[in-house]
C-alpha cells in the first residue's frame, strides 16, 4: 500500500469519536464448541485488538470463566437467564436486552450467532451462518427448528446488514428471505495459524496412538443427522469390503443431537471395531489428527461453510466433501466431490486417494494454497467493513 494511503488511514482511524459496539456473547467461550463459537471468539477477539479506539460491551447469559476476550476498550455484562430454551431466547432479546443496549449507548449491535432484537431502534447485524433449519427442518430439534424459522427472516429484514460465510450462503439468503444482495456482507470462517502440514515423524507417532499404527479416514465435526456421518459409515464399509485398505475411520467431535440413527448404523456395521470415536480434542490434537490421516471424508447434506475443510487443507490433507451447498466454494475446487447421497461413490473417492499417490499430492498441495485464502485476521477486517456500512460509513 502507498505511504499516503497508510498515513490517511492512520490519521482517519484515530480521529474518529469513541463508538460503543455491543456484541451478542452468549456463544462466546475460551474454548469453543462449535463453528459459531470459534467465529465469535476469533472475530470478536480480532475487532478489538485492531480497534482500540473503540468500546466493546460482550452481552452474554452468564460470565465466561476464564475471560475469552480481555482489553482496556472491553466490557462484560450479564443479562442473568440462562438461554437454554426458545422461549427464553425471546425472552432476552426482546425484553432484557434492548433497555441494556439503550443504556450502554450502542451505535450498533452484532450478533454472532444471528438473533437480534426487534424491539430496539439501534442498528443491527445478525450473522446468518446458514439456513439449514429451511432446507432441512427435521435435522434439528422442532422447537429449536420453529424458532429459527418464524424469527430469522424477521432478522434478516430488519438488520441495517447481514452478514454470512460464504458466496452460497449470501444467495440462498438473498432468494429465500427476500433480502437485496447489496444488503448482505460476506465474512468467511478462517484457520487459526495452529494448523500446519505435519511435523517429521507425526504422522507414524499419531497413528500409534490413535489407530494401533494403520491408516485411517477421518470425519470432524458435531454429531447431528445434517453432517451425514451414517454416508461416511456406510462408504467405509464398502471400501474395506472392496479390498482397497485395511484403513480404520475415525470420528472426532461430539454429539449434538438426534444421533439415534448414526448408532443404529454403528450396531449394524461388520467394521465396527474399526470405527473409533476421539470425542472433542484440542486443537493441537486435531492438527496431528488431520496430518496423519489419508484424507477428510466431510459429507454433510447441507453446509454453511465447513471450517474442517480449510483447517484439513492447511494441514495438507486431502478431502472427500459434499458437491452441494458451500462445499465446492470453499474448498476452491481442490478436494473430490460427490453426492452426500452416494456412499458408493464415497467409497470409490477413497479409493482413489488411497491408490492414486499423485492424485493425493496434487489435492494436498492445491488445498494447502487454497486454504491460505482464510485467516481469522481477514475475517475480522471483513467484519469490520460491515460495521462501517452498518453506521454509515465508507470502506
Amino acid at each position: 500500500m502507498p505511504i499516503y494511503k497508510l498515513i490517511a488511514t492512520f490519521v482517519f482511524q484515530y480521529q474518529q469519536p469513541e463508538m460503543i459496539i455491543a456484541i451478542n456473547a452468549r456463544t462466546l467461550r475460551a474454548v469453543p464448541r462449535d463453528g459459531i463459537g470459534w467465529f465469535t471468539l476469533e472475530v470478536v477477539s480480532g475487532m478489538i485488538r485492531k480497534h482500540p479506539e473503540h468500546r466493546f460491551v460482550l452481552v452474554g447469559d452468564r460470565r465466561p470463566e476464564p475471560l475469552p476476550v480481555e482489553g482496556n476498550n472491553v466490557e462484560y455484562f450479564t443479562l442473568p437467564l440462562r438461554t437454554v430454551h426458545p422461549l427464553l431466547w425471546y425472552v432476552w432479546h426482546e425484553f432484557l436486552l434492548p433497555p441494556v443496549l439503550k443504556r450502554t449507548g450502542a451505535a450498533l449491535f452484532i450478533a454472532p450467532d444471528g438473533m437480534i432484537p426487534l424491539k430496539t431502534d439501534i442498528p443491527c447485524i445478525p450473522v446468518i451462518h446458514d439456513l439449514n433449519h429451511e432446507h432441512r427442518p427435521d435435522d434439528i430439534p422442532s422447537g429449536e427448528c420453529s424458532y429459527y424459522r418464524r424469527r430469522f427472516p424477521l432478522f434478516a429484514g430488519k438488520g441495517a446488514r447481514v452478514a454470512t460465510v460464504s458466496h452460497f450462503s449470501a444467495g440462498d439468503i438473498a432468494s429465500t428471505y427476500g433480502i437485496r444482495p447489496d444488503k448482505i456482507d460476506v465474512v468467511p470462517n478462517g484457520v487459526s495459524a495452529i494448523f500446519s502440514p505435519p511435523l517429521p515423524g507425526e504422522v507414524e507417532e499419531t497413528r500409534r496412538r490413535y489407530t494401533g499404527g494403520r491408516p485411517y479416514f477421518l470425519f470432524v465435526s458435531n454429531f447431528s443427522p445434517r453432517k451425514n456421518v451414517e454416508a461416511v459409515i456406510r462408504a467405509f464399509e464398502l471400501f474395506r469390503q472392496s479390498g482397497s485398505g485395511d484403513h480404520v475411520l475415525l470420528l472426532a467431535g461430539r454429539r449434538l443431537y438426534l444421533t439415534r440413527e448414526m448408532d443404529r448404523h454403528l450396531e449394524d456395521s461388520a467394521y465396527s471395531n474399526d470405527i473409533l470415536f476421539t470425542g472433542s480434542v484440542t486443537r493441537d490434537v486435531l492438527r496431528r489428527l488431520y496430518g496423519a490421516a489419508d484424507a477428510l471424508t466431510f459429507v454433510p447434506w447441507f453446509e454453511g461453510f465447513g471450517i474442517p475443510v480449510v483447517e484439513a487443507q492447511r494441514c495438507a490433507t486431502p478431502c472427500i466433501l459434499s458437491d452441494n451447498s458451500s462445499l465446492p466454494e470453499v474448498s476452491g475446487g481442490a478436494a473430490l466431490c460427490v453426492s452426500p447421497a452416494d456412499a458408493g461413490a464415497i467409497a470409490e473417492a477413497m479409493a482413489r486417494l488411497v491408490t492414486d499417490g499423485a492424485l493425493r499430492r496434487r489435492l494436498a498441495d492445491e488445498g494447502y494454497y487454497n486454504s491460505l485464502r482464510y485467516t481469522w485476521e481477514k475475517s475480522a477486517e471483513e467484519m469490520w467493513k460491515s460495521v462501517i456500512k452498518a453506521t454509515g460509513g465508507d470502506v
